[in-house]
């Protein structure tokens, strides 16, 4: 009996210790791996290859085609708009992915019609090169043929969404429209029915102080407030811009001024009738409006009204209706006196004129607090002469204006009642040689 171990045909012996065997079948293991991986990426290479230039013929949907209608002849289409269809197309599978529905034209021909009605037509095809319609969802169409007509219909504005401060208006009655109307193109039995445009101004939730400017595209709308959608209605402008006017109240108080300053609590009450005018208008235009008068107080020597008149712009509404106003001018502890002056100062006589005057004495007004003008003295008032204004060799007679002052304590306080006229004086001028009073 043979005891010797079976040696089995693949077994490699190593001798008893020796690890070079073990190493080189490990070897053998990571070849037979690294080739593995080799085939497999050389194999995905040719099949990629052979994927992206397959010519054998494939099958493709191409769904939501539309039908485009074309040669309308002087009709358009009531009924059967926006229809689509669904192809299958076939070719090779190269050329197919490549395709989209934009590079496929489906169409219906209209140019045979000759009146208004209902029609069918063969759906036809424009077909990108090298494909073939397998089948298609409809190859006919049923539509309705209407004459084409046009109307001019106004353009409305709805104004939505926004909010207003107290004191402040939209003027939606008085919204103005770079176009007023718009033309309309279509189906008569469409087009008849059309009432007006509407462009829909939505303002937001801002507070709103001023005038807006408006841009947005218009919609139709028929004569029971339903927007018109039929893809063969067109307008000969899609987007306009609205004017959408905001107005402020505003009472705009009757102010009172003083030319010289002379006037205050103490010694006037000064009232306006009616005290203000309540006028509505654009923000900026109104808040420009001022109602003040002026009153001359050296014209005033006991109480007093003036009308006068109430003028606005002409792009603000007066809500009142006033067209006067009436001052009333009271005066409180006023008192007043006349003095005769005979000593008349020229103050400005470049050319040396010699003057004489030609009048006895000139009689002065004055007004103001009682206790002053009870103190007052013709020796605190002054009066001056400008002959700067004549020429040299003037002679002759001359009226001229004569300046009234009060001196000390009672300058800025008293003034001179200067009624209707002014203060004046006549002088004779002589000659051109100095002279005095």
């Amino acid at each position: 009996m043979n005891n010797e171990p079976e040696i089995k045909q693949d077994e490699v012996l190593a001798p008893e210790g020796d690890n070079e065997g073990n190493i080189a079948v490990k070897r053998n293991k990571i070849a037979d791996f690294v080739a593995k991986i080799g085939c497999l990426l050389i194999a995905f290479i040719l099949w990629y290859y052979a994927a992206g230039s397959d010519t054998s013929v494939y099958e493709q949907t191409f769904s939501s085609i539309p039908i485009e209608i074309v040669n309308e002849s002087g009709f358009s289409v009531l009924s059967g708009d926006d229809v689509t269809v669904d192809l299958t197309l076939s070719g090779k599978r190269n050329l197919l992915k490549r395709l989209t529905a934009e590079d496929i034209r489906a169409y219906i021909d209209m140019s045979t019609i000759t009146a208004a009605g209902p029609y069918t037509f063969e759906v036809r095809y424009d077909l990108p090169n090298g494909v073939t319609l397998e089948k298609t969802t409809s190859s006919k169409i049923q539509i309705y043929a209407d004459n084409t007509a046009s109307v001019s219909v106004p353009v409305r504005v709805s104004v939505i969404g926004y909010r207003l401060e107290d004191g402040y208006e939209l003027g939606l009655s008085s919204v103005t429209t770079g176009v007023r109307h718009v033309i309309v193109t279509g189906p008569e039995a469409v087009v008849n029915e059309i009432e007006y445009a509407k462009l829909t101004a939505d303002l937001g939730s801002a507070n709103i102080t001023r005038t807006v400017t408006y841009s947005d595209t218009i919609v139709l709308i028929d004569k029971d407030g339903k927007e018109v959608r039929n893809s063969y209605v067109t307008m000969n402008v899609s987007t306009v811009t609205a004017t959408i006017p905001v107005y402020k109240y505003r009472d705009v108080p009757i102010e009172i001024t003083y030319r010289y300053g002379l006037f205050h609590n103490n010694n006037c009450e000064v009232k306006a009738e009616p005290a203000f005018v309540k006028i509505r208008g654009e923000a900026d235009e109104v808040d420009a409006v001022r109602l003040r008068y002026e009153i001359n107080e050296k014209e005033i020597s006991s109480h007093v009204t003036y009308t006068v008149n109430v003028s606005l712009p002409s792009t603000v509404v007066n809500l009142n209706g006033v067209e006067t106003a009436v001052l009333s001018v009271t005066l409180k502890n006023m008192m007043v006196k006349t003095f005769s002056l005979y000593d008349i100062r020229v103050t400005n006589n470049p050319n040396g004129l010699l003057y004489d005057p030609i009048f006895g004495s000139l009689k002065v007004t004055v007004c103001g607090d009682s206790s002053l003008v009870g103190q007052l003295t013709v020796g605190d008032i002054w009066a001056d002469v400008d002959l700067g204004n004549l020429q040299s060799g003037f002679e002759g007679t001359v009226e001229l204006p004569v300046t009234i002052g009060f001196a000390g304590e009672y300058a800025g306080k008293l003034y001179e009642v200067e009624g209707d006229e002014p203060y004046t004086v006549s002088l004779q001028i002589r000659s051109s040689v100095e002279g005095e009073l």
